[in-house]
């Protein structure tokens, strides 16, 4: 007779083939991080914001421009040709241009921490639609399971029912039964299809057959270690304190607006009908009365370091309360497993039990049948609380800061976030101090 799927054969089988093609968990995470759009957008956004970096130190340095120009002297029909070249450099401005530029320095770290939490926030995408997609599978291997053992009972019922054992309303109760199993296995296939078009939608490409999974990296079971290393790690965190210290140069600009500019030029003519010529201009400018914009500048600067310290406490109170969630549903998760086992070990027992005194009369076609169904309940729970230890335990690893490509081992080219930026390193002594700066996190 047909029986049910021990505790240890449902772990295998939550990896239910689907085509010849094999997809594991790696290979998933991967394809995501090639794939994703929203990654994509971010790297795009720092890309973007090294440009700004760029477009400051610009400010610092010397301005050349040239003017040429020719005209026609009627009185003797020749025409006179002149040429002059000025160049400009800035001398002094309170500090502006270079807060300015540590400013735009730290607003491409943040961008590298929000790069990070984007990657990090689509690869947990991607480790929860491969989970959820593993769990209808098996779901559905479960339903159409249940489907034999129901058809087996009812063809018991049927060779009780002729020899007069039971009455046709044990049959009736069999043939409804196998019904809803039928049903529950149309349930699980349209949930399955589901499953499978969140898969394309978050990775980009079509699953293939879904391996098992390996261990997921390790979890502090003391939430306490656990938070010490998310506060310390996570992308929200870092780029909520790189935020504020881009905040905290801005005001310091925003002094500099109070204080003299003075910029010095070189300007050199020369042409057909002039001597050659070289001078020199030093030229300074002070605001003395502009109706209030410039305080209102600074206070707007000041309002903006206040934003960015509540940003900070709102990225720290987020974190720990993710955290906490999550490390509690994780726990939760292991606690379940071992019960869903045991759960499934002693609902065997009673249905096989049910089973056998039924054959004696001493238990109904109903009681038999309530059994098998408290059995598959049994095991779609351990298939849950499957799914939920892997997935709570890397929204664990997500919210510590943990959930990189280098800790889950991925083999992928990762994005060079300092790319666009050769051109200063080799052409400016500022341009190198930015490059060290930004390398200070770029092997965290």
């Amino acid at each position: 007779m047909f029986r049910f799927f021990s505790s240890s054969a449902i772990i295998i089988l939550f990896a239910f083939p689907v085509s010849a093609k094999e997809t594991n968990l790696k290979s998933t995470l991967e394809a995501t991080y090639n794939n994703n759009f929203l990654i994509a957008q971010q790297r795009e956004k720092i890309l973007k914001y090294n440009e700004s970096v760029t477009q400051q130190l610009s400010v610092k340095k010397p301005d050349v421009s040239a003017n040429l120009s020719q005209n026609l002297d009627e009185s003797n029909g020749k025409y006179n040709n002149s040429a002059n070249i000025t160049i400009k450099q800035l001398l002094y401005d309170g500090g502006q241009s270079s807060n300015l530029v540590d400013a735009a320095k730290y607003t491409v770290l943040a961008e590298r921490e929000l790069l990070i939490k984007a990657e990090q926030d689509n690869l947990l995408k991607a480790i929860t639609v491969y989970m959820d997609l593993r769990q209808a599978q098996a779901n559905l291997e479960l339903a159409e399971n249940n489907i034999k053992v129901i058809e087996e009972q009812l063809r018991a019922a049927n060779n009780r029912f002729e020899v007069g054992e039971v009455t046709r309303t044990d049959v009736s109760q069999t043939k409804a039964r196998l019904a809803l199993a039928v049903s529950n296995v149309e349930t699980r296939k349209a949930i399955l299809t589901g499953k499978s078009a969140s898969y394309l939608l978050v990775v980009g490409e079509n699953h293939g057959n879904l391996s098992t999974p390996p261990k997921h990296p390790e979890i502090p079971n003391r939430f306490s270690k656990a938070e010490k290393i998310a506060i310390e790690n996570h992308p929200r965190i870092l780029a909520a304190r790189l935020q504020l210290k881009v905040s905290e140069y801005r005001i310091d600009a925003s002094r500099g607006i109070f204080n003299p500019t003075i910029i010095g030029s070189i300007t050199s003519k020369t042409g057909t009908s002039i001597s050659s010529s070289t001078g020199a201009t030093i030229q300074a400018t002070i605001p003395l009365f502009n109706s209030g914009n410039l305080r209102s500048k600074k206070r707007a600067a000041i309002n903006d370091k206040k934003i960015s310290k509540h940003a900070l406490d709102i990225a720290l109170l987020t974190t720990r309360s993710n955290l906490q969630i999550y490390h509690s549903s994780w726990l939760a998760a292991v606690a379940a497993i071992k019960a869903s086992k045991a759960q499934i070990k002693a609902s065997q027992i009673a249905f096989e039990g049910m089973r056998e005194e039924s054959k004696l009369g001493s238990r109904t076609t109903l009681d038999v049948l309530d059994a098998e169904q408290e059995l598959l309940s049994a095991r779609s729970n351990l298939v849950t609380a499957l799914r939920d230890e892997q997935v709570q335990a890397y929204n664990v690893l997500s919210e510590m800061g943990q959930l990189t490509t280098s800790n889950l081992g991925l083999e992928v080219q990762t994005f060079n976030s300092f790319s666009n930026n050769n051109k200063i390193e080799q052409t400016s002594p500022l341009g190198k101090a930015r490059i060290g700066i930004l390398e200070k996190l770029k092997n965290r």
